[in-house]
């Protein structure tokens, strides 16, 4: 039987099956849930497990190293941005290219500069479809997640991953459509995707550019 990496309990409904960037299989189970439930679950699903394993370290060996050297290029809501470094201090922006510090800590800064892009982002879309979709969440953090672009808490609390912003605008307005979904619906019940097509009708499409894309919460 695979042995999982980490299993995570809480108050949700039924088990889940993740496999992270690295292969590795992580469960997801309701507190009540037993490790003879967990178990059991995990041999009926063992064809799938070894298969998308596979795919993830397929996609891990083949990920782009980026090394933020002159040339490379570099995603910012979805528009793939050139890298020029140079004697500067911080980063700086503009419509297609990014010019990084000429310095070893070029990585920690070029970080930072997108944590505050993704606060400042997140937040504001949040607030926007959380208005329109007339639900309350009870706050947004940005973490440095690099399995999951988003989530939504048992208390409503949001939390979004930094490499988020990498995405397409219309992607990262789904995920927060998605989150914001979880405040009615803790599971992915036909109501819930139901709630999800009322406000994007795109829904199936930007679900599958996520996925597409995964390589992309691997490459900072």
């Amino acid at each position: 039987m695979v042995k999982p990496k980490e299993i995570i309990k809480s108050r949700r409904r039924t088990i889940a099956l993740v496999i992270d960037s690295d292969g590795e299989l992580i469960v997801r189970a309701p507190f009540y849930a037993t490790n003879y439930d967990i178990s059991r679950f995990i041999e009926e699903k063992e064809n799938w497990i070894w298969e998308k394993s596979l795919e993830a370290r397929k996609r891990m060996a083949n990920r782009p190293n980026l090394t933020l050297q002159e040339g490379e290029t570099i995603s910012f809501l979805g528009k793939e941005c050139v890298i020029h470094r140079g004697f500067v201090k911080k980063v700086y922006h503009d419509e297609d290219s990014f010019l990084l510090p000429d310095t070893e800590d070029a990585k920690e800064k070029l970080i930072a500069w997108y944590k505050k892009q993704a606060a400042h982002i997140l937040k504001e879309r949040v607030s926007c479809y959380a208005e329109q979709m007339a639900v309350e969440p009870c706050g947004v953090r940005i973490t440095s997640a690099k399995t999951r672009w988003g989530s939504c808490s048992y208390n409503n609390h949001l939390n979004f991953s930094w490499r988020l912003i990498m995405c397409p605008l219309e992607v990262v307005d789904y995920v927060v459509v998605h989150e914001l979904c979880h405040i009615y619906h803790k599971d992915h019940s036909k109501s819930f995707w139901n709630n999800v097509s009322k406000v994007d009708g795109a829904y199936i499409e930007h679900e599958k550019w996520l996925k597409d894309n995964q390589r992309l919460m691997d490459i900072v």
